[in-house]
Formats: structure tokens, C-alpha cells, sequence
């Protein structure tokens, strides 16, 4: 996936956007579709405009903007040729998970450390989509909001998982030998 196709995703909805916008979209907590500088976006809604995908329309009165963007229709057709035509990258590249694989490296101290900082940040994380979701306006019910809202609910799921496998974890490197079938 293309930066442009994270900006398309987001453009999709027909609301027009302007670039600091999309920026603090990107930046959101709950979010973890993908992560872009403030420099990245703008350089990219610029080619993105320049190339026909992006149309550059009056402000709405944004005084951080020079302009609001909307996908034209060759923008569409290309989010459409993306969404149907390219094969999904599955692979992750996730630091949080390469340090747990490592984390036999650790002390039984150090290791708790690191376990204790991944609970808190998915207890944050759960939190934030629960209150995104409790909080979802009720006009976001057509199919592209349906959609995104299914979306929330699967990363709160996975959010709640992470913290019991992290829950064994703890049980696994505390008790060395308890067979793992039994933690598992």
C-alpha cells in the first residue's frame, strides 16, 4: 500500500479534507492503518493533485489550509483498481512484537518491564476505541462509515486479546516449567 491509497481511503468518504487534516488523522492513537510525517502528506496530496487523483477546492474557512482536497473521478477509479486488482502486503512490521520475541534476552525484572509497558499501551489503546466507538456519531451509518466502524471493533478486539496473551506471557516466563500447552 502507497501512501496515496491511506489518503484515498481516507478521501473516500466525499468529505473534503485539507492536508493538516489528514495529517492529524494520521496521527490519531486509534488508528494504526498507517503512519505518515506531516512532510510525507503534503508532499503527497501535492503529486497526488498534480497527477489528477486529488482536486484542490476552496477552503472551508481553515486558516491551516491552503485548500481542501476531494478525489476526482480518476482518483476513484484508481482507489477502485487498488482495492480490486492488487494483492493486500500481509506483512507486519511491528517493533512491539520483535522486542517480545527477543525478550528472552531479558531478566525476569527487565522482561516484566517491557510486558508492563505493552499492557499499558493496549489498555490505552482498548480505551481509546472504546470511547471512538461510544462516541460515533450517529449520521456515520451509511456503507463506508459501516465499514470503518467494523474496523473499530476488530482492532478493540484484538486490543482485549493482546493484553490476556500478554497476561500468559507473564505466566509463561514466571513459571519456566509449566508446559505451554497449559498457559496457551
Amino acid at each position: 500500500m502507497a501512501l496515496k491509497h491511506a489518503i484515498m481511503t481516507h478521501l473516500m468518504r466525499g468529505l473534503p479534507r485539507n492536508g493538516y487534516e489528514l495529517v492529524q488523522y494520521f496521527a490519531m492513537d486509534y488508528e494504526r492503518l498507517w503512519k505518515a510525517s506531516a512532510t510525507q502528506v503534503y508532499a503527497e496530496l501535492s503529486r497526488m493533485a498534480e497527477s489528477g487523483l486529488l482536486e484542490l477546492v476552496e477552503n472551508r474557512a481553515s486558516s491551516r489550509s491552503h485548500g481542501d482536497y476531494i478525489l476526482t473521478d480518476a482518483g476513484r477509479q484508481e482507489l477502485e483498481r487498488w482495492l480490486l486488482h492488487t494483492e493486500a502486503d500481509h506483512g507486519v512490521r511491528d517493533d512491539s512484537l520483535l522486542k517480545l520475541i527477543a525478550i528472552g534476552a531479558l531478566d525476569d525484572e527487565q522482561a516484566q518491564i517491557l510486558i508492563g509497558n505493552e499492557q499499558a499501551y493496549y489498555r490505552r489503546r482498548a480505551l481509546a476505541l472504546e470511547k471512538r466507538l461510544a462516541e460515533w456519531p450517529e449520521e456515520h451509518e451509511g456503507r463506508i462509515w459501516r465499514g470503518r466502524r467494523a474496523i473499530f471493533h476488530l482492532w478493540l478486539v484484538q486490543a482485549r486479546q493482546t493484553l490476556e496473551w500478554l497476561e500468559k506471557l507473564e505466566t509463561c516466563l514466571k513459571n519456566p516449567d509449566m508446559p505451554m500447552d497449559e498457559i496457551f
